[in-house]
């Protein structure tokens, strides 16, 4: 099944020079796959700024935009696909997103499929992700995930791909996928923010088969609203405690902050831990990432990264948005369009 037409790669490889000349900086700073050695907080532009409405111009099945990023040849990426139950946001227009495709395939999908044509959607762009013929994803991981979609993942996925998330959450919307030719399972834990709450801060270690080397995934969903203070306070202190010298660790999720803010955060659970530093380096990606309740294009969904010195394969965040799916290509035309009509209308 094919939701999606070819789009023009020139588009593509346009989209993206709105957002380049404000992460260059901070892009050169990840180029070395090592990342022991401090490097300076980034401080490029990814700040939010204002689009506006909208509306039915927006043909995505999510109010984020999938993430990508690369070490050598293992791609990997993660996404909040906005789980079903979460709609009211939309419907409140809060987002400038109400008479988007969103809404419009919240239906039934029909011929005998538990999922809403919205949900089906999210799970061809995930089957896509998979089996891209240049950049094939290793490891996915899913947020805002309804059951249906869990159920339906499990029944679709390629035979040598895995759907893990710890035994103990049993209502948790947070998941990974992952290629079984490529890593082997060693643990799944999870840490919750507070009891009553289905989010949590996930962590899966894998062992790559053909190095044997340890990677450490660590995701969340990091609750509380924009910036806020005690989510970002919660997850940074645990992200800490998987700090291994010996192991690469990614962190990644709708972390619903600033790169400048996590980074914050980090620094002070590194403190409270004995580092000087955080360890952990920021992996800048051209385009925003989110439509915020200000009707602003925002970069909350984000990469960190620890790496080892010495180890092979360079760092590389996927800025490109073919590289992750075609269908983000017109949603960051958009943007662009609007940055550059709103800066327009100011001068």
């Amino acid at each position: 099944m094919k939701l999606f037409n070819k789009k023009n790669l020139l588009l593509a490889m346009m989209c993206c020079t709105t957002f380049l000349s404000n992460s260059i900086i901070a892009h050169e700073e990840i180029k070395s796959s090592s990342s022991e050695s401090y490097q300076p907080y980034f401080t490029g532009g990814h700040l939010p700024f204002f689009v506006g409405e909208l509306g039915e111009k927006w043909q995505f099945p999510s109010d984020h935009l999938p993430r990508g990023m690369s070490i050598g040849d293992t791609h990997i990426a993660f996404w909040n696909i906005l789980n079903k139950n979460y709609l009211n946001h939309i419907e409140s227009n809060t987002q400038g997103l109400r008479d988007s495709s969103i809404l419009k395939d919240n239906i039934p999908a029909g011929n005998g499929v538990k999922l809403t044509l919205r949900e089906l959607t999210c799970v061809q762009i995930i089957l896509d992700m998979i089996n891209n013929p240049t950049y094939p994803r290793s490891m996915i991981a899913l947020e805002e995930t309804h059951g249906d979609v869990i159920n339906y993942l499990k029944k679709v996925l390629p035979d040598h791909w895995s759907l893990v998330t710890p035994s103990d959450h049993p209502y948790s919307q947070d998941l990974y996928l992952y290629n079984t030719q490529i890593f082997d399972f060693v643990a799944i834990r999870g840490v919750k923010y507070e009891a009553t709450l289905p989010k949590s801060i996930l962590t899966l270690t894998l062992t790559e088969i053909s190095s044997g080397h340890t990677y450490r995934f660590v995701q969340s969903h990091v609750p509380g609203g924009p910036n806020s203070p005690e989510g970002c306070k919660k997850f940074a202190e645990e992200v800490m405690k998987q700090y291994n010298t010996k192991e690469t660790t990614i962190i990644m999720g709708d972390m619903n902050a600033s790169p400048n803010t996590i980074q914050d955060a980090f620094k002070k659970a590194a403190q409270q831990n004995g580092l000087e530093r955080s360890p952990f380096n920021y992996v800048p990606i051209d385009h925003p990432s989110h439509m915020s309740t200000k009707l602003e294009a925002s970069w909350i969904d984000n990469f960190f990264i620890y790496r080892p010195k010495g180890l092979p394969g360079k760092v590389q965040a996927s800025h490109l948005p073919e590289e992750v799916h075609e269908s983000l290509v017109p949603i960051i035309e958009l943007f662009k369009e609007h940055k550059k009509l709103n800066e327009g209308l100011s001068n």
